[in-house]
């Protein structure tokens, strides 16, 4: 039988399980996005196309971000304030282990920006179930745009995550990317490892810049990964690959092109 006092205590039991429902997440790796979070490059290839391009394309590159939200959100203010940037591409690693919760903060701060931005795979954003997360609210691993007669081609390239099994990067769909038609005159590819990081599968490697070569329209890649900012040239074929800085390094880079000739800025916040 049940007394008056189990009967209370009971009562209070249950009050309390209800009144603390909504309180917590029952999954870190539940993925719920809101709309806001859904699809974003797609979207932002959509506002991009209606703006009106000028005689200097002007792009912020930023990246790393998913450990350092106070920077990211200053790199935001920072590039808002400049009414010259066109967009601003993103080189991976929102999320440092691929949480979707990682991602909605990552994703809150760039949804401040008051220009379109775009964001490549990182890494990092492929632990756990940050696959699923990322095509959830980015799309596709692999795309491309064309503006102002430029395309830009962003890639994923890492191999490590996907246990080094020859097909990351996927060299058939650049190679199908870069090839020649009326709609665009150079491109530009982008992705989070660079070809001659361990994180990259060696198997790949020569394949991948020879690609890149191959129909001699690339005008430049860029990376991150590395958090530092370097503009080198790894292999005989003369194209430059750009290394942008790391969030927390309180600067980003400024890429101007006009003419299909480029000039890389280092901009501090």
């Amino acid at each position: 039988m049940i007394t008056k006092n189990k009967l209370l205590i009971i009562t209070l039991a249950l009050t309390a399980l209800s009144a603390c429902d909504g309180m917590f997440d029952y999954s870190p790796y539940a993925i719920d996005f809101s709309e806001e979070n859904m699809n974003v490059n797609e979207k932002n290839v959509s506002k991009l196309i209606l703006k009106e391009p000028d005689d200097t394309l002007t792009i912020a590159f930023t990246g790393d971000t998913h450990r350092f939200y106070d920077q990211t959100e200053e790199f935001v203010e920072k590039v808002n304030q400049n009414p010259a940037v066109d967009f601003v591409i993103h080189v991976g690693d929102m999320a440092d282990f691929g949480l979707p919760k990682q991602y909605t903060w990552g994703n809150s701060f760039l949804l401040k920006l008051t220009v379109p931005y775009f964001v490549v795979v990182g890494n990092h954003d492929l632990v756990g179930n940050g696959l699923t997360a990322y095509k959830e609210m980015f799309g596709a691993l692999n795309f491309s745009f064309i503006y102002d007669n430029l395309k830009f081609i962003f890639m994923n390239t890492n191999g490590l995550e996907f246990k080094f099994n020859g097909e990351v990067p996927d060299v058939q769909w650049l190679d199908a990317q870069l090839s020649p038609n009326n709609d665009f005159s150079k491109a530009i590819v982008i992705f989070h490892i660079p070809p001659m990081d361990r994180d990259f599968d060696s198997s790949l490697e020569e394949t991948f810049s020879k690609t890149l070569a191959h129909h001699n329209n690339v005008l430049f890649t860029v990376h991150g990964h590395l958090h530092g900012h370097e503009i080198y040239k790894p292999y005989e074929d003369s194209i430059t690959y750009v290394n942008v800085y790391g969030v927390e390094n309180m600067k980003f880079n400024l890429i101007k092109i006009a003419n299909n000739q480029f000039d890389v800025e280092t901009v501090a916040f």
